[in-house]
């Protein structure tokens, strides 16, 4: 355990987070999406309009997924994970992670491992055996998903303000692997 993911708190993000964890998104994708996604997207992301989506998400009473955040008591919440049910999957035993980010000073240091853990825990507490993310081609991050034991299993296209962009899913066949990471 690295002294940092030793110092962040990871647990299940409420309402009051909405602020902190729409400030994480901008922030994180403005880093790694620059020279991949448009930079005028880029560059209106706002943290308000993130931080609203993300209230309205976490308020919303019949929710089935969760968001975790980890947060070091000097600098609040540093990164955070939303995790769900796959989208488009019949089969309510296989898990996603639909978001997660890290802030750039805090990458590298166990904080992406401890949330991803930490969802994990979650979906399978939940029912779900499988766990599924999906990723931009050319993002950076993907490296962790290997690392971290993902195959990859599909790719899709996607449209993205204008753009034709390429995803790829990593899967886990058996979550449990992720709970011990």
């Amino acid at each position: 355990m690295t002294k940092a993911q030793a110092r962040a708190l990871v647990r299940e993000a409420d309402f009051d987070d909405a602020a902190a964890i729409g400030f994480v998104q901008v922030t994180t994708w403005r880093a790694a999406y620059a020279g991949i996604l448009p930079q005028g997207y880029l560059d209106a992301m706002s943290d308000i309009r993130h931080a609203a989506c993300w209230a309205e998400v976490l308020d919303h009473p019949e929710r089935r997924g969760v968001t975790m955040v980890a947060e070091i008591e000097e600098a609040g919440i540093i990164g955070f994970a939303d995790c769900g049910f796959e989208r488009g999957a019949e089969d309510a035993k296989k898990g996603e992670v639909t978001a997660i980010y890290v802030l750039p000073g805090h990458q590298r240091s166990g904080v992406g491992r401890a949330l991803i853990a930490a969802g994990a825990h979650a979906l399978q507490a939940s029912g779900a055996g499988e766990l599924a993310i999906w990723a931009l081609e050319k993002n950076p991050a993907r490296r962790f998903y290997e690392r971290l034991g993902g195959a990859v299993s599909a790719k899709r296209q996607v449209r993205f303000y204008g753009q034709e962009l390429t995803e790829v899913c990593y899967r886990w066949a058996d979550i449990g692997v992720l709970r011990t990471e």
